[in-house]
Formats: structure tokens, sequence, C-alpha cells
């Protein structure tokens, strides 16, 4: 199922549906199922409450068990104005460095590497898998722990990663450290609810808070199809609204 009817489906759970009834188990239960393809779905209902207790190993085994969930039977998070959001924001001359945050399949770096030439292209996942291709780099990390240098890459690329982190403000750190020029992100505008069918954390219904986690970077901030998309440079300070 495409992103596009995704954020469709969680306007009307989200927005329509009274709370009361939208945040109920037995009300979700039945949405669960059908996300995760099985009937035993309640660890994964009392996610948020587990999380925080996980451990680094457990937390990467808990979304490597996930390859039957709706959200990793699609070929990508993105809607088709988020990409193009981001195509147009790398930088036009070829070579540089980019790296991919949260690479999934690799979908999004194959998008990149189609509009230019770059001189080192590397993704990294908490689960690698093997549906990226061998032509990149691939690492396995997570945030806010990235087995990179100091300003290692030209350009980082997070994409529908920063929702489903422990540490949003150290996440946001890391990002920035190990780019160079600039970071791109981009998060579903989201209200919290306890029962969500996608292993967020946090949520961002309003695009400031995730906008302060980068200062003291210049942020361009923009609303693509339902999902915040952010830039932040890192050769700037300051920032900008929608």
């Amino acid at each position: 199922m495409k992103r596009e009817w995704t954020n469709k489906i969680r306007f009307v759970l989200d927005e329509l549906i009274p709370p009361i009834i939208r945040d109920s188990r037995w009300f979700m239960w039945p949405f669960f199922v059908a996300a995760y393809g099985k009937f035993a779905v309640a660890d994964l209902m009392d996610f948020k409450s587990r999380a925080y207790a996980m451990t680094e190993a457990e937390y990467a085994r808990f979304y490597g068990s996930l390859g039957n969930s709706v959200s990793r039977r699609r070929v990508t998070d993105l809607n088709a104005a988020s990409i193009n959001y981001l195509l147009d924001k790398m930088p036009g001359e070829p070579g540089g460095s980019i790296l991919d945050v949260g690479a999934g399949n690799g979908y999004l770096l194959n998008q990149l590497t189609a509009l230019k030439t770059w001189s080192r292209v590397a993704g990294v996942d908490v689960a690698p898998s093997e549906k990226v291709q061998a032509r990149f780099e691939t690492y396995t990390g997570a945030l806010p722990k990235l087995p990179f240098k100091d300003k290692e890459f030209d350009v980082v690329t997070c994409t529908h990663v920063m929702e489903h982190v422990l540490d949003a403000a150290a996440s946001a750190k890391e990002l920035i450290r190990v780019a160079r020029n600039r970071v791109l992100i981009v998060v579903p505008r989201q209200r919290y609810y306890y029962y969500t069918l996608d292993e967020h954390l946090n949520f961002y219904p309003r695009v400031e808070p995730l906008i302060s986690l980068f200062a003291p970077f210049e942020v361009t901030a923009t609303l693509q199809e339902g999902d915040w998309v952010l830039m932040i440079d890192l050769n700037q300070e300051g920032s900008k609204g929608l």
C-alpha cells in the first residue's frame, strides 16, 4: 500500500474517529491483526510501553522481526511529493558523498543515484535488508549511535526514522555530527495515540518541536502530502517556517 493511501487512512482514524474509541484496545486490535498479518499482536500493541526498557540488541531484533508488517511489505514509506522535494534539494554537481540513515530496502538510495553520480553512497539500518543493492555500502547501526566519523558525508538523509527513535534530541545531534553540509529529514505529521500501527514513539502534529532539535542551524520546513520534510543547512544558522 502506497504512503499516500496510508496517510489518508491515518487521517480518517486519527482525525475523524472520537479519541475515546480511536485509542481503545478493542477497536484497534483488528487493525493490528490486519497490519501485522497475525493474531498474536499484544506485544506489538504495547510497543510504546516496552521500547524504553529494551537493550540495543532487543531493539534491533524487534525491528528485524517485522518482515511481514504492512510497512515492511510496501516498497517505501515515502510519498511522491517528499521524494521529489528530496531530489530537488540534492547538490547538482557530480561527486560528493551521501548517507541514508534508516536505508531499509535501499529504495531512496536507488532514487538518489538515478539523479546524479556520487563519489560514495552508503546506507545504515538497525536491521539491514538483503534487498539493498551490492553497489551501495551498507552498515548496521541505529540512532543515536552511528558507526561513522564526524562530518564523514556531505549529505545525510533520514526518512521515516525520527518518529521511531528512543532519544530524538540525541539522534538529531548525531545526524548533524556525521554530516558536512546538509541533512534532510522526513517524518509523518501525526497526532499521538498509544495504539498506532507503525511502531512510532515520537509524534509531530506541529513541526516546531522537530525544528528545535536542530538548533542553531537553519532549518527549512515544508509539508508534503501529510509528511513534514526538513532541510538543515549546516553552513547557516537560523530557521525558516513553512
